[in-house]
């Protein structure tokens, strides 16, 4: 069976249409993303047959059938969603820990019941991606920066995901695209970053200088920690791939 895997964009505009900030409904969002991976089989007249072939987690079948606009989330939804997303590496223990520990005061109690709201969710995303490069105290001090408490927060968790998803999928584009005389790859790549987030921010307009300043420096973290994920993931694949096929004949 395939997974169906979202790139962090996908996955943002997921949640932000279910929080009904996007006019595509979660069906459209999730058959774009589909659609995206099976365009052969689309074009074959094999549509049914790749769909029935691919495995879709519990969490989102009920975003496909529910007419729900802003749904909540148990702690295991929000695993099984994760885990769709990719280079991520998402299990009940480690979220457990951060709520009833780690960052029980950042994520505060469900909403819900025993349920959590859409930006307590892009919060569990969000510390999923700083983890990578930050260790816990740093990703509460982080947090205690670009989202304060007890005062009207100059960015939402889930626009803050969204911000540095669609980011990181630009950087690719700005990567091809970068001109200028042979220097170092890591200088360069910070750079791009750079000008990515003072881009982003400058379209603020109704945020202060300190403000904006807090959510580039946030922006640029974010997206370094994406990167450094990605990496990690990649890693992990060679090592598997070594043991898998070592003296394998």
């Amino acid at each position: 069976m395939e997974t169906l895997t979202f790139t962090r964009k996908d996955m943002a505009q997921l949640l932000s249409s279910l929080n009904g900030t996007m006019s595509d409904s979660p069906l459209t969002t999730i058959q774009t993303v589909w659609r995206a991976k099976h365009l052969k089989e689309l074009e074959q007249g094999n549509s049914m047959s790749a769909f029935i072939a691919t495995s879709l987690p519990p969490v989102l079948e009920r975003m496909i059938k529910s007419s729900d606009a802003v749904p909540s989330f148990s702690l295991l939804d929000i695993v099984s969603l994760g885990a769709q997303i990719e280079y991520t590496n998402f299990s009940i223990s480690s979220i457990q820990n951060w709520v009833k520990r780690d960052f029980k005061d950042i994520i505060g109690h469900p909403e819900d019941g025993k349920k959590y709201s859409l930006q307590q969710v892009a919060l569990f995303f969000i510390i999923e991606d700083l983890r990578s490069t930050l260790d816990y105290e740093a990703i509460r001090n982080f947090f205690r920066m670009v989202f304060p408490e007890n005062t009207q927060r100059f960015i939402s968790p889930l626009n803050f995901y969204a911000a540095y998803a669609g980011l990181f999928e630009d950087l690719d584009e700005r990567y091809k695209s970068y001109s200028g005389a042979r220097a170092d790859l890591v200088y360069k790549w910070d750079q791009m970053i750079h000008e990515l987030a003072r881009d982003y921010v400058t379209g603020l307009t109704e945020k202060t200088d300190q403000e904006k300043e807090t959510i580039q420096t946030a922006l640029h973290v974010a997206l370094i920690s994406v990167h450094t994920s990605c990496f990690q993931a990649l890693s992990r694949r060679y090592v598997n791939g070594m043991v898998f096929l070592h003296d394998l004949r």
